[in-house]
C-alpha cells in the first residue's frame, strides 16, 4: 500500500489463500451468474426516496467501523443514495461472494484482490468501468496504478490502494543478537539464510531469524528475480520453471535446517496466526517477508522495512493493488455505484479516515494529504513504497482465471517439504501439474 514521504510523491493483497474447496465453489457459482443484484431496476433516487446500493468488503471490526463512518459521510454528501455495508472476515468472504453471485444477489460494489478480478471478469460478473467513466475520476492517480485494474484491455477494477512485498525487520532482535542490519542494496538470498541462522544462534530459545513465506505473489517475485513470470502470457499455465520453483522450496527447507527458521510444525502454526500473535508480532523474529501494509499489524518493538534480497540486481517486486473495487455487471444502479467508488478513492475526508488501511492511496494528492496523519510505521511504509516506485518495475499481468487456489497449493506442498514428506524437486513438479490443471 502506499504513501508520501519527505515531500516526495510516489510515482506509481492476506491471511491465507482460500481453500481449494472455496475456489471450486466460486468457480461453480460464477458459472451460474445471470440474475441482477438489486430489485430497483435503474430507479432514480431522490432525497425523499433514495436508491440503495450494497457494498461488500472483507476485514476486521476496526476496518468495518471506519468504513461505516465513511459511508455515512458519503450519504450526507449524496442524499439521493444510501449505501448498505456488508463486512465479512476474509476467510469466508469469497465463499459468501460465490453464493451471492449464484443466487443473483451480487452486491453493487465489492472488494476484490488477487486472481479474482480475472476470474470474475471472464465470467461476465464485472462491469466494464468505461461505461461509467463520467462518474469515475482517475486523473490524479499515480502513473501505472489505473492499469492495475485492466484485464485484456478493459477496466474492470479501481485500486483502493497499493502495497508491495517487503522485508520487515525488528531492529531490537538484531541488536540483542549483536548482528548488524543488512544492506538491502547488496544483500542476497544466501546472505538472508546466513543472517537468519546467526540471529537464531545468538538469541534466547524461541527467537528466530525468520520464517518462510509461502505466498503466490512472493513466488511471482521469486520467478521475476530469476528472469521468469509466475504465469505465461496467455495465463493458461505456470511460467515459472521447475528448476526455479525447486530452488524456492530448497530455500525454505534450508532456512529450517540451518536453524534460521523454526520447526515445520511451528512454521505452520505461525503462518495461520493473526499478525500480532506471530513470532514477529511477539518480538521473537528478526526478519519477515511481508506485504508492506501488514507491518502496522505487528505488535512489539518499532519495526523497519527494507527491500527483499536480490532486488537491486534483479528486481521482481512491483506495486500492486492491495484491494480493488468492482461493480456488478448486473447492478441496476451502476452510476451510483461508480459515484461511491469515486468518493472512496478521491475524497480527502474519506482518505483521512481510511488512511493506509486498504493500501496507500493511488491518488497522489490524497497520499500527500494523509501523510501527516500516519503513524511512524506507516511513514516507513510510505518511504519504502516510494523506493519501489522509483525503480519503475512494470507489474505482471493480473493473475489469470483459475489461479485463485495457487496459494493453497503452494502452502500444502511447502508444508510437505518442511516435514520431509516430499523432495523440493517433486514438490515443484506437483505444484506445476496441479496449478496447470486448475488453469486448464
Amino acid at each position: 500500500m502506499e504513501h508520501q514521504q519527505g515531500g516526495r510523491t510516489m510515482k506509481f493483497v492476506r491471511k491465507r489463500s482460500v481453500l481449494g474447496v472455496a475456489a471450486a465453489t466460486a468457480s461453480l457459482a460464477l458459472a451460474l451468474t445471470g440474475c441482477g443484484s438489486s430489485p430497483q431496476a435503474g430507479k432514480v433516487g431522490t432525497e425523499e426516496d433514495p436508491v440503495t446500493i450494497r457494498f461488500a468488503w472483507w476485514g476486521n471490526d476496526s476496518r468495518a467501523k471506519t468504513t461505516l463512518e465513511v459511508i455515512k459521510d458519503f450519504e450526507a454528501a449524496n442524499p439521493t443514495i444510501k449505501v448498505q455495508g456488508e463486512n465479512t472476515e476474509f476467510s469466508s468472504y469469497w465463499d459468501k461472494m460465490a453464493t451471492q453471485i449464484a443466487g443473483g444477489t451480487t452486491p453493487d460494489v465489492f472488494a476484490m484482490s488477487g486472481s479474482y478480478p480475472s476470474e470474475y471478469a471472464s465470467r461476465g460478473v464485472l462491469l466494464d468501468l468505461d461505461t461509467v467513466k463520467d462518474q469515475l475520476d482517475t486523473s490524479k492517480f499515480a502513473e501505472g496504478t489505473v492499469d492495475l485494474g485492466k484485464i485484456d484491455g478493459k477496466q474492470y477494477t479501481i485500486t483502493a490502494g497499493v502495497n508491495a512485498m517487503s522485508m520487515v525487520l525488528d531492529p531490537t532482535v538484531f541488536e540483542a543478537a549483536g548482528v548488524p542490519l543488512p544492506d538491502d542494496e547488496t544483500w542476497t538470498w544466501d546472505d538472508y539464510v546466513d543472517i537468519a541462522a546467526e540471529i537464531t544462534a545468538k538469541s534466547p530459545a524461541g527467537t528466530f531469524g525468520t520464517t518462510p513465506m509461502s505466498n503466490d505473489s512472493f513466488v511471482a517475485v521469486w520467478a521475476r528475480q530469476n528472469g521468469e513470470e509466475l504465469y505465461t502470457e496467455d495465463g493458461k499455465k505456470m511460467g515459472i520453471s521447475e528448476d526455479t520453483l525447486t530452488k524456492w522450496f530448497e530455500l525454505n527447507k534450508k532456512l529450517m535446517d540451518t536453524g534460521g527458521a523454526p520447526s515445520a510444525s511451528q512454521t505452520v502454526e505461525d503462518g495461520s496466526a493473526q499478525p500480532e500473535m506471530t513470532l514477529m508480532g511477539q518480538g521473537k523474529q528478526a526478519m519477515k517477508i511481508s506485504w508492506s501494509n501488514q507491518m502496522t499489524s505487528y505488535s512489539g518493538a518499532p519495526l523497519m522495512m527494507v527491500k527483499l534480497p536480490g532486488e537491486s540486481k534483479a528486481p521482481g517486486t512491483w506495486l500492486r493493488s492491495s484491494m480493488e473495487y468492482a461493480i456488478s455487471a448486473k447492478s441496476p444502479q451502476s452510476k451510483e455505484a461508480a459515484l461511491f467508488i469515486n468518493y472512496l478513492v478521491n475524497n480527502m475526508d474519506a482518505a483521512s479516515k481510511i488512511k493506509s488501511d486498504r493500501g496507500m492511496p493511488a491518488n497522489t494528492e490524497l497520499k500527500a494529504g494523509i501523510t501527516p496523519l500516519l503513524k511512524e510505521t506507516q511513514q516507513k511504509e510510505a518511504a519504502y513504497l516510494d523506493r519501489i516506485a522509483e525503480m519503475k518495475i512494470d507489474p505482471p499481468k493480473p493473475f489469470p482465471a483459475g489461479s485463485s487456489a495457487t496459494m493453497e497449493v503452494l502452502n500444502r506442498y511447502n508444508t510437505d517439504v518442511l516435514f520431509g514428506k516430499v523432495s523440493a524437486r517433486d514438490a515443484a513438479k506437483g505444484v506445476i501439474n496441479e496449478v496447470n490443471s486448475n488453469l486448464g
